[in-house]
This record gives structure tokens, sequence and C-alpha cells, in this order.
């Protein structure tokens, strides 16, 4: 039976959304399926913010926004929501405080800057999960026990090294390189508590704030489609990308054809 959190019809509709069959136990290749069905069929996105309107970070505003409005969201509502899927299918489910690494200055954000997932399987191996990440990897990334770094398989591909405090860098190839992206810290948070760093983050001036973007997978080898300020970006499985200006009166149109949803509000 699902664990508290989530009723069964409650799982029943999350699963529908992300077009995915019942799981018949919480194994690794289950996790796995179910990380990239999030990622194709639930959009990262900032629409809500950006627009001014507010988002929370408790399930109840998280499952309605992404499961009953079909919309998307950013980590505290995407992970958010996808900790408690995974806990009511029998997964064992830690909430993970991440400092972003700021691409201009290489500097990491304050602590509870992004929220990301410890995972544990039935068979006991431990991942890290993120659906709330943007353009980050498809399968979970198995957390190395010592100094050996882990690395997914999918396309695009995440990695993991431990440092000697317990904490994890997780890295993406960037330009023929291993680059971290964010820190994850050691200790597990409740999610009550990514509430003050939620409403710091739709505070003007920020990324969030400045500017309309919604991005999702597309495919399980890489294949992503971006809709931007005034653009749709896509890439290819083999990496080449493809953009195609989009004029503002047919931008909602856009939206709508690539992500199933009207900007908010309307």
């Amino acid at each position: 039976m699902p664990a508290a959190g989530l009723t069964p019809a409650q799982v029943a509709a999350y699963l529908e959304r992300i077009d995915h069959e019942p799981v018949g136990s919480p194994t690794a290749s289950a996790l796995a399926s179910l990380q990239a069905a999030h990622l194709v069929a639930v959009p990262f996105e900032n629409l809500h913010v950006q627009a001014g309107l507010g988002v929370g970070v408790d399930l109840d505003w998280s499952f309605a926004k992404v499961v009953t409005d079909r919309r998307g969201g950013w980590c505290f509502e995407l992970n958010g929501s996808f900790a408690a899927l995974l806990a009511a299918l029998g997964f064992e489910v830690l909430r993970r405080s991440a400092q972003v690494v700021s691409p201009e200055t290489t500097t990491l954000g304050p602590p509870l800057d992004h929220l990301c997932l410890e995972v544990a399987a039935v068979d006991g191996s431990r991942w890290l999960c993120d659906v709330g990440f943007g353009d980050s990897t498809l399968s979970p990334v198995p957390i190395p026990n010592g100094s050996e770094e882990t690395s997914s398989t999918s396309n695009p591909a995440g990695r993991l090294r431990r440092r000697t405090d317990g904490s994890l860098e997780y890295l993406e190839p960037v330009e023929g390189r291993w680059v971290m992206q964010y820190l994850v810290a050691p200790t597990a948070h409740e999610q009550h508590e990514f509430e003050e760093r939620s409403r710091a983050l739709q505070t003007p001036p920020g990324y969030f704030t400045e500017k309309p973007f919604a991005t999702r997978a597309l495919g399980p080898t890489g294949e992503r489609v971006w809709l931007l300020k005034d653009r749709l970006k896509r890439r290819a499985d083999d990496g080449t990308i493809t953009e195609t200006p989009v004029p503002a009166d047919e931008w909602a149109a856009t939206l709508r054809r690539w992500f199933g949803m009207d900007p908010p509000g309307r």
C-alpha cells in the first residue's frame, strides 16, 4: 500500500501524468524508468515565478500543480512531488540540500539553494535522483561509498564525487571536462525547510524572475526542447542544436504545443 503522503488514487494519477506503468517493486531499474519518464513528461519551468504569481513547496501545492493542473515547476516543486511518489511506491527517500555553483563566478550558492533526492532501492543501492535541475542526467547517479567517482548511464550524463566531509559533488561534462554543478550536503532535510530559500529565489532580480522559460527532455538519448522568451531551441540526440524565432503573439501557442499548458493565469 502507498505510504502516507499520497493516496492510492493520487499515485495512480501521478503515474498517468508521467505515462508510466504501475511499479511492482522499488527496484533500481524501476527508479531509473520513473526518473526518465518524469523528465520527459513534466517540464522544468519558471512561469509562475516569472509572472510574480508565487509558488509553494508543500506537497498539496506541488501535486496540484504538477499532476492535477499538468504543469511543471522548479526543484522545490518537482523533486518535492517526486519524493512523495517514490515514497508511496516503497522507496526510501531523503531530501538533500545542495548549493548550486554560479556559472559566472564559480562560487557556491547558499545552503538549501537546491532540493535533490537520495533514494534507496529494494536491493540497498543508493542513488542521487533529480528531476528539477533542467538539462541534467536522465538517469539516477549511484552514490559512491568511498572516494571513487560514479556516473549515470544516460545521455546527458552526470557524475558524483564524494568529499572527505561526506558531501557530494555533482558534475556534468562541459566542453570535454567534468565541471561541478552543485554540492550536496551530507544531512537530510524536511520539505518545509526549503520554504525560505524558495521565497528568496522568487524575489527580483534573479535568474528565475527575469525571463520566462520551459524545458523538458524529449527522449532517452539526450533530445531536449527549450522555450525561451523569444525562441524555441531543440537538441537532437547527436547534440545538434536548432533554434527557431518565436514572435510574442505565438508564444502561448508554442508553449501549448510543446508543453501542453497555457501561460499561468489564462
